[in-house]
């Protein structure tokens, strides 16, 4: 690699894409003579062309497959039997439920604690590498005190009959990737994903760990919509131990050819700012359907080494969101964010573009009117099942089903209700995907609450003088259903698009 002096002469960018072209038709031997020349008259346009060239040399058996597909030495090795049904350690196997580059996942029993893993079979090479297995299990242990909602947390780093397995959270769910098979995402869901991760990523650089390979085939959508994270246990902490040495050999280029920035694909030691890379390329995708920079085939890969902007072919909106995705996407990783925290500031300035919002951004953490909605529908309705547990008596022999009926559809919407409240305090980023999908279920179970709280009033209104209670039930079904169809839908607009 090229030291600091060499980098410091800065080629122009364009003359090194031209020999670098250049070089490409040549043998081993002409590549030599052209490169003399050129350094005869610039040292540093050379040295610049001979990293390409060492960088295009070295990844090329990594571009004959998808980024996203499994290496098939690797397969051959970590899968020579398929351990389903079989039981490995204290860990019973269930089923397979993924493969990748770094081995075959399966979900098992950890017996010794009673719960479902999974379990990833490293290959048999890493097994074998004392080296990587020093690296692994640092770097496992800095992996497992990661907390985060958005990150797949890590159980154990195992040695069993010397075999390598990693144990971690079970995420079910499909990956970002095959969402991304279905073509581009709306604008509020681009936002509220890209939320989540940053807020992963943030917390990880806060520990001292970048993932290094950070891409759609890693990041896992869960059925309630939350964005997990997953192998952070193969990541790598910026900071080793006080005393210990770095293991990360100089020229290794861990990671996915498409989503790897710059300075990965050269071999440079990497820190927070790859990640920063690997999430506007993510980004780009969710907002376009494209990859930025044409995918990860060898046109694509020396365009990223050579370009000092990227070539991104659509604007996103809003305009922010383009801003912050084309910073990320910087060849001089000088030009990116610095790291997880201040990506994610960046992320909540951001709005949504919609006509009338101004600069509101898009996920409003301090929605008090929205809140303080929540609450009251929930304290009124719970307020009012009570009472008529108290008072069914004047309803005669159907009063205990009036009961029973109100309190199961009261517990399903207050239920709902206090549930959005408790995520819009500790995960805003969240809030909209889950309102869009428990809002049908408290539309009907407050629809039905209405007709049984006016027919409740009703009844009681002609069974005695019980014209007060009457009242109450009445002007509480009146009120559900003004809340229903005006203060819902106000409230939503004013704190949360």
């Amino acid at each position: 690699m090229a030291g600091a002096g060499a980098r410091e002469l800065s080629p122009d960018w364009r003359r090194v894409g031209a020999l670098f072209d250049e070089a490409l038709e040549l043998d081993a031997a002409g590549r030599e003579r052209l490169l003399a020349r050129a350094a005869e008259t610039d040292p540093g346009l050379a040295v610049e062309v001979r990293e390409l060239l060492r960088a295009h040399d070295t990844s090329a058996g990594f571009l004959e497959h998808p980024a996203w597909a499994v290496a098939p030495e690797l397969l051959a090795e970590s899968a020579d039997a398929a351990l389903t049904g079989t039981r490995v350690g204290p860990y019973d196997i269930r089923e397979e439920v993924g493969r990748g580059g770094m081995g075959v996942v399966y979900a098992a029993r950890d017996e010794r604690l009673g719960r479902t893993v999974a379990l990833k079979v490293l290959p048999r090479a890493v097994s074998r590498d004392a080296h990587a297995r020093e690296r692994l299990a640092r770097e496992a242990r800095a992996a497992a005190a990661l907390s985060h909602p958005s990150i797949a947390t890590v159980y154990a780093l195992e040695e069993i009959d010397g075999e390598m397995y990693l144990a971690s959270e079970l995420v079910r769910g499909v990956t970002l990737r095959s969402t991304l098979a279905g073509g581009r995402l709306s604008g509020s869901r681009v936002l509220e994903i890209l939320l989540q991760l940053a807020e992963a990523l943030d917390t990880a650089h806060r520990h001292g760990i970048v993932h290094r390979d950070l891409k759609p085939d890693n990041v896992i959508v869960t059925a309630d919509g939350r964005v997990k994270i997953v192998d952070f246990g193969i990541a790598r902490t910026l900071t080793p131990p006080e005393g210990v040495h770095p293991l990360t050999r100089t020229g290794m280029a861990i990671g996915t050819p498409g989503y790897m920035a710059p300075e990965q694909l050269r071999g440079d030691a990497v820190d927070a700012r790859a990640d920063v890379f690997a999430f506007g390329v993510i980004a780009y995708e969710l907002a376009t359907g494209e990859h930025p920079f044409g995918g990860s085939d060898a046109a694509s890969l020396v365009e990223r080494l050579v370009a000092e902007r990227p070539p991104m072919s659509q604007a996103l909106q809003p305009p922010a969101l383009d801003a912050i995705v084309r910073r990320c996407l910087r060849g001089d990783r000088e030009g990116r964010y610095t790291s997880g925290a201040e990506l994610l500031d960046a992320l909540r300035g951001v709005t949504d573009g919609a006509p009338g919002t101004g600069s509101r951004p898009l996920f409003v953490r301090s929605a008090w009117w929205w809140k303080f909605h929540q609450v009251a529908v929930a304290a009124i309705t719970i307020t009012n099942t009570v009472t008529i547990g108290f008072r069914k008596a004047p309803l005669g022999v159907s009063g205990k089903w009036v009961f029973l009926v109100i309190l199961v559809l009261a517990t399903i919407t207050t239920t709902l209700r206090l549930h959005m409240w408790f995520v819009s305090q500790v995960h805003p980023a969240s809030l909209l995907a889950l309102r869009g999908r428990v809002l049908r279920w408290v539309v009907i179970c407050e629809g039905l609450l209405i007709l049984a709280f006016l027919g409740t009033g009703i009844a009681l209104a002609f069974a005695g003088p019980h014209d007060a209670l009457a009242a109450q039930f009445i002007v509480t079904a009146l009120f559900m259903l003004l809340s229903l169809l005006v203060i819902e839908p106000a409230t939503t607009r004013a704190s949360l698009s």
